[in-house]
């Protein structure tokens, strides 16, 4: 199997549910993004500290807390990476498309 080309753009999703995380993950791949998921505020900080150079955009998912994403805005404020928090019905090409909007790719 060949890996799909990269365009360099790096991207942290953080949500509970798996299924979705995964979904989300093949679909921004699918079209270049280097793309790791987490499910909680741990793995959430955990990576940012590992990931070098970082992530250029955290997408949080309908699921995340008020709190969790009170404490990402945070993290995104300090790290520049931009933020894009996912509306409960965002359908997939939406989603893709909103992704690039919020890189400048479109």
């Amino acid at each position: 199997m060949i890996a799909p080309p990269t365009n360099g753009y790096r991207i942290l999703i953080y949500g509970r549910d798996s299924t979705l995380l995964e979904t989300r993950r093949l679909l921004l791949a699918s079209g270049g993004f280097r793309v790791n998921t987490v499910s909680n505020l741990m793995q959430f900080r955990k990576s940012v500290e590992q990931e070098r150079p970082g992530y250029e955009l955290f997408i949080l998912c309908h699921t995340v807390s008020d709190e969790d994403r009170r404490i990402i805005e945070d993290i995104a404020s300090r790290t520049d990476a931009g933020l894009y928090q996912l509306e409960r019905m965002e359908s997939p090409p939406r989603f893709v498309e909103r992704t690039s909007e919020m890189l400048c790719l479109s």
